[in-house]
């Protein structure tokens, strides 16, 4: 045999090895079902309280938002882009509370 064909039938049991793993199926780790999913996963926010809860979470999370958009720019126009998020969130706290006192005077 020759230099060259030695390499390639060293290369061999490397790339029918490779194939051969290649080719087995993935198997996912298994599941454990033995806990069951939390109570609260499963309660809605059909209460007046807990929706106003959800809607200042989100006028937070909106906030957090707008702030993180607000870092890449500069001096003067992050200064005006963290004071439109705060109005933003100013006008969504103001929304939630109407919005509860409006279900709570229907209840």
């Amino acid at each position: 045999m020759t230099k060259n064909r030695r390499k390639h039938l060293l290369l061999l049991p490397f790339f029918l090895a490779a194939g051969f793993f290649a080719h087995l199926p993935a198997q996912a780790a298994e599941e454990d079902v033995s806990q069951q999913d939390p109570q609260r996963w499963y309660q809605g926010d059909d209460t007046a309280r807990l929706h106003h809860k959800n809607l200042i979470k989100e006028a937070h999370s909106a906030y957090a938002q707008a702030l993180q958009e607000c870092k890449p720019l500069k001096r003067a126009e992050a200064k005006a882009c963290r004071k439109e998020a705060r109005d933003l969130m100013q006008s969504d706290l103001a929304r939630a509370k109407r919005i509860y006192k409006a279900n709570t005077a229907t209840e």
